[in-house]
């Protein structure tokens, strides 16, 4: 056998390459896109919550996990805008250090503002 049919292998079937494209999707995308995912399944699970007026105690638990869930996805969205806003003044600070916050910068802008500058 030569060394080109030992490392031949079998073409990858389109299942394997959504497979691994779905698994990549997955590793980059948050707990609150799933969650998003499943607000209408929530809210078609507890559209039957009106027939259980002759069971206090079940109309309970289903309100309080509907409660719970909901209340989970708003901490779950605030967690993500407040993470989403620390990265904006992350990056906006970044872009004032290598613009305005640099000094050899600062000091060009000023000299061609000065030179552009009209004459009294």
């Amino acid at each position: 056998m030569t060394n080109a049919t030992k490392e031949a292998r079998r073409p990858r079937s389109l299942w394997e390459y959504f497979g691994k494209g779905f698994i990549k999707a997955h590793k980059r995308r948050p707990l609150s896109f799933y969650l998003l995912l499943l607000i209408p399944v929530v809210l078609l699970l507890g559209v039957h919550i009106a027939e259980y007026r002759d069971a206090p105690t079940r109309f309970a638990t289903l309100l309080t996990l509907m409660l719970v869930f909901f209340w989970l996805i708003t901490a779950c969205a605030l967690s993500d805008l407040f993470g989403l806003y620390r990265k904006h003044l992350r990056e906006r600070c970044a872009v004032y250090r290598d613009t305005i916050g640099d000094p050899e910068f600062a000091q060009r802008l000023g000299d061609r503002v000065r030179d552009n500058a009209p004459r009294q």
